[in-house]
């Protein structure tokens, strides 16, 4: 799929839940799929984690970065401007990832915050950044239509959308109607482009945010019933 992208579910994980990550390593090889993982506190990975996440880009897995602190991109740049935070919270967070093996060519927004500005900034060093679009929107089926992003625009459009697919936060719930995002799949498999989806922890509990194992299948049994192939962000052209 490299190189020309023609429709796509770009799965993605953030933060640093390395060992959860590698636990469903076999999951995404049983449907073939490939996703990107978004990587915060780099400098903190063990031997372990550096090894693990090895791995999984060793599988094909993209690995992004995710910031050093996983500072709000728009509030760290108004409270210390904007050469304070790449020069504090995304240079340091690149250059670790990439001193580790890691090209790390994209970003994804921690707690999706972004502006005009700081995408201005990132697109300096990244490739492609994604965004997020509220937790709320994705029962909405309307969200398909500002979720897909069709395949003869994927050159240009470099900050994708995301909406979250977590199933909670500690005792938090966030509820089960993904009716938008099923809607999203759909209406890429059957139009093209890609779709883009984001989750942190996997785990049926985590006081993080975290997506049941179940849940995960049953996204990814889904997109392969549709024919919809899962890629990662380092596929993209």
């Amino acid at each position: 799929m490299t190189g020309r992208v023609e429709r796509a579910l770009l799965l993605t994980f953030d933060d640093r839940h390395v060992r959860e990550w590698a636990a469903v390593a076999p999951l995404f090889a049983s449907y073939g799929a490939r996703v990107t993982f978004f990587v915060c506190e780099p400098d903190r990975l063990d031997r372990d984690e550096v090894r693990l996440l090895r791995g999984l880009a060793d599988d094909g897995h993209s690995i992004g970065c995710h910031g050093l602190r996983h500072e709000r991109a728009p509030d760290f740049v108004s409270a210390h401007g904007p050469a304070a935070y790449l020069d504090r919270e995304v240079v340091p967070a690149l250059e670790r990832l990439r001193r580790l093996g890691f090209p790390a060519r994209s970003f994804a927004y921690p707690c999706s915050a972004r502006d005009e500005e700081t995408d201005r900034l990132l697109l300096t060093l990244f490739e492609r950044l994604r965004g997020g679009v509220p937790v709320g929107r994705r029962a909405d089926p309307a969200l398909a239509d500002e979720l897909r992003v069709p395949a003869r625009d994927l050159t240009a459009r470099r900050v994708l959308p995301g909406c979250s697919v977590d199933s909670g936060r500690g005792a938090v719930a966030y509820g089960d109607d993904l009716g938008g995002v099923e809607a999203a799949l759909r209406r890429t498999a059957e139009e093209g482009g890609v779709v883009t989806l984001y989750a942190h922890c996997v785990a049926d509990a985590h006081p993080d945010n975290h997506v049941t194992p179940a849940r995960l299948d049953g996204l990814l049994s889904l997109a392969a019933g549709l024919s919809l192939p899962c890629a990662g962000f380092d596929e993209l052209p």
